[in-house]
């Protein structure tokens, strides 16, 4: 009878302390959903370099689709890519295929996850390195790190 009052006591304190992770993302088109509409880069690390303020002010990323575009504070656009998710892993997995003009077209493997509603941070790796396990971008890395939110 003790031993069960044990592992009782033992079971329950397990699922007392479990932790508790975001919303299910849903659906792969769940999210694409979620994600659409205009983003204000807020903050930037560029394979382990901060980027200042003033180089992000006026950024944007503009997700429509399944296609992600960003534009500089002139709306001159610098990134163009198609993507697909993968909302059965944790992290989300991104997958994007860069479709610039005058560009080979080249894959960057990333993850992101939303820290609120109207926020989320996508960290992915320049083409031809792995998809970063984390939302950090080294010194030295090939991993570029971004936390934006989502523009009225």
């Amino acid at each position: 009878m003790f031993q069960r009052i044990i592992t009782s006591g033992l079971a329950f304190v397990a699922i007392a302390f479990t932790p508790v992770y975001a919303e299910d993302p849903g659906s792969p088109q769940d999210l694409t959903k979620k994600l659409a509409g205009i983003w204000e880069i807020e903050e930037g690390v560029n394979q382990g370099v901060e980027l200042s303020g003033e180089e992000l002010d006026g950024t944007t990323m503009v997700i429509k689709g399944k296609t992600i575009v960003n534009y500089d504070r002139d709306q001159n656009e610098t990134y163009r890519a198609t993507f697909t998710l993968d909302t059965s892993t944790k992290p989300i997995q991104i997958d994007m295929i860069a479709q610039m003009k005058g560009v080979p077209p080249a894959n960057a493997l990333g993850i992101l996850k939303f820290d609120e509603s109207d926020e989320f941070e996508i960290c992915y790796a320049l083409p031809g390195a792995d998809r970063p396990a984390d939302f950090k971008s080294p010194v030295g890395s090939k991993i570029m790190l971004f936390e934006c939110e989502k523009e009225d």
